[in-house]
């Protein structure tokens, strides 16, 4: 059977015409000239099913919540389904399942059916994530902060559902294939997050509730020929937010939560294909509304305004061309972006926040146009190099802005080498430079910001960035992976903001096949952030600065046993260990506290082989974990500050899971 399947398979290679656009069919194949008369397949003539089903049994041993995030299964007894399994009918219509820990804290279910016109797709997701356990002087009683008498405990956690279903048709009718398709999801998000609002004058930091709901609807048609292909598109989306803002008593709104809004797209697309070349391109048009009449303070707008009336509209055009032509392939680009913002603006008094208080300034409706473009060019020079140059462009308008044009250009060169069978090596390097119209602050834009001072996604920049990528296998099963990468910063015209930036990393990637049965691998990974900023204490020119180095590491090493027991058995572990922290000196005063995270984690596995077609797999996992934060106080620590306590982290967590699966 496997002899005749790969004969045919030969033939039709021999047969086929170049692969058209947009076409995933043999309908256009040659094979007037093949026989027949011998084809055949046995396990074809009926219902068929592959993949497996199983279940998943767990215990989570810990006093931390958080351990959720890491294990995808909170403290105590756990279930969950798990699946990777097709069945298919006589006519080739088949029902394929797929589900991950459905059932526990977090975990995915999908049930596709795909026929030979109409597919459907049935989803179903749960994501449950945890910050810590806030303890605050206010409850929340659906639209008021309540003052307690003692604080409350309020669990920070986020809980997210997902349910989405997706139909698609498609038919060819002469020589034009089309399809339509439909998809519809609602998600919803509830539980509490971190907020604060200013009460008394005071700062004030509370567990402020989540409730909401996000629906989105996608639809299309898509249309293919000989050699081009054209798409209609639309997309949107419906936010609802349950809690519309947060009072106190009779000081009215504190804060105003997320509005209710909407956002909808139209697109249209189209591919053509002459020869060696392909051309794309792409027309969208948006529209994004947001119509609410809650305001954190009615007394900071204009009478007779009731509601936001708040609209955006956005337009987009995409243009690819792709070419190849003597062993060089050409490509260019440009992309098209407008965001019109036709939201009304009125005449308000600032908040009492500073001395600023009572000047009226005029509430400006921001507009953003952006142009990007760029070139490349790859040329195989040899067998063993390919050279890639290429150029990329990027310029930026925008309204009441301290830079209304903003102008980016980048070079850059990447060089592979093939140098033989078991070593290849890449080489890029990039330089991008950043200046633009005169900076100045305006009262539209930034009045209470020092005439010197930068923003650093605006400010004049200079970017230098190389990449090295070795591969190298020096002797039979062992691959050996190095990736190095810096990246420098230098805000040429700055005085105060952000000075120069240094990013500095590397990753390094061992696997080792020692036999048949046992195989090893190791890894590791460091990140270096390093960046400096000047301030002025006085609002005038620099006087201080502080210099930030952020550091991330990582390391591992795991190893594999199979082939046990009369191949029955196979066994596993692997142990990580991952950091991060940031260090902050201040050229006045003393040097910011600890602020850091570690984690060492284990991983032990196994599979046994209970029958031909059931598996028995036990897995152990062990985290120590531990962050702190010095910006974290405990509640009213400070006098006139009330915080939410010490969310800091400091735990062991062990996952014990049993899982059964049967082979279909």
């Amino acid at each position: 059977m496997k002899t005749q399947l790969s004969l045919v398979a030969a033939a039709l290679l021999c047969v086929i015409e170049p692969v058209h656009a947009f076409s995933f069919n043999l309908s256009q194949a040659n094979t007037q000239q093949l026989d027949k008369s011998k084809w055949q397949c046995r396990r074809c003539l009926g219902a068929s099913s592959t993949g497996a089903l199983g279940i998943s049994l767990s215990a989570v041993s810990t006093n931390d919540a958080h351990v959720m995030n890491r294990f995808g299964a909170r403290d105590g007894a756990n279930a969950g389904v798990n699946a990777n399994a097709q069945f298919k009918d006589k006519s080739d219509d088949s029902l394929t399942l797929n589900a991950q820990q459905l059932g526990m804290s977090s975990g995915y279910g999908n049930l596709l059916y795909s026929g030979k016109s109409l597919t459907t797709d049935l989803r179903y997701s749960k994501l449950r994530t945890n910050t810590d356990i806030a303890k605050t002087q206010y409850g929340f009683d659906g639209s008021n902060l309540v003052a307690t008498n003692a604080p409350l405990s309020v669990a920070l956690e986020q809980r997210r559902e997902l349910i989405g279903l997706g139909l698609a048709y498609q038919d060819t009718l002469y020589s034009l294939n089309w399809r339509t398709f439909a998809d519809y999801s609602h998600e919803s998000k509830n539980g509490y997050k971190k907020s604060s609002v200013l009460m008394f004058k005071n700062p004030v930091n509370i567990a402020a509730p989540v409730d909401t709901d996000t629906q989105k609807l996608a639809a299309g048609l898509d249309l293919s020929g000989h050699d081009w292909g054209a798409s209609l598109n639309y997309q949107g989306s419906l936010f609802s937010n349950h809690y519309t803002s947060m009072n106190y008593n009779d000081r009215g709104s504190l804060q105003a939560l997320a509005p209710d809004n909407q956002a909808h797209q139209l697109s249209v697309s189209g591919q053509y294909r002459l020869g060696r070349t392909r051309i794309n391109g792409q027309l969208t048009q948006g529209w994004l509304y947001q119509n609410e009449s809650h305001f954190v303070d009615s007394l900071g707008v204009p009478s007779g305004i009731t509601h936001a009336n708040g609209e955006v509209q956005t337009k987009g055009v995409n243009l690819r061309l792709v070419s190849a032509f003597d062993r060089i392939r050409f490509a260019t680009r440009y992309d098209f972006a407008e965001r019109d913002n036709r939201t009304p603006g009125f005449i308000k008094p600032l908040l009492s926040i500073d001395d600023l208080s009572g000047v009226a300034t005029f509430n400006t409706a921001p507009d953003l146009k952006r142009h990007r473009y760029g070139v490349d060019f790859s040329k195989r020079i040899t067998s063993a190099v390919t050279q890639e140059l290429g150029y990329a462009g990027n310029t930026t308008e925008r309204s009441h802005s301290v830079r209304e044009t903003s102008v980016e250009n980048a070079l850059w060169a990447r060089t592979r080498l093939n140098i033989s069978d078991n070593l290849d090596i890449t080489l890029k390097g990039q330089f991008e430079q950043r200046d633009g119209s005169r900076y100045q602050a305006t009262k539209s834009s930034s009045s209470e910001d020092n005439a010197l001072l930068r923003k650093y996604y605006l400010a004049d920049r200079d970017r230098t960035e190389l990449k090295l990528d070795v591969d190298y296998s020096p002797i039979n099963n062992l691959s050996l992976n190095a990736n190095l990468y810096y990246a420098f910063d230098d805000y040429t015209d700055s005085e105060i903001g952000l000075l120069d930036a240094k990013d500095v990393g590397y990753d390094l990637n061992a696997n080792y096949q020692l036999s048949g049965q046992l195989s090893v691998h190791a890894f590791i990974g460091q990140q270096q952030i390093d960046s400096e900023q000047a301030g002025s204490q006085q609002f005038s020119t620099p006087d201080w600065q502080y210099r930030v180095s952020d550091t991330f590491g990582y390391a591992g090493i795991g190893a594999n046993v199979n082939g046990l027991l009369d191949d029955r058995l196979s066994i596993g572990l692997d142990y990580q260990f991952n950091e991060s922290a940031s260090n902050t000196q201040v050229s006045q005063g003393t040097p910011y506290g600890d602020y850091f995270q570690w984690a060492h984690s284990i991983h032990a596995y196994s599979d046994y082989q209970l029958s031909e077609r059931a598996k028995l797999r036990l897995d152990y996992r062990f985290e120590r974990y531990y962050d702190t934060d010095y910006s974290t106080v405990e509640t009213s620590t400070i006098p006139g500050l009330i915080t939410l306590g010490d969310l800091g982290h400091n735990y062991n967590a062990h996952l014990l899971m049993l899982s059964i699966t049967y082979s279909l």
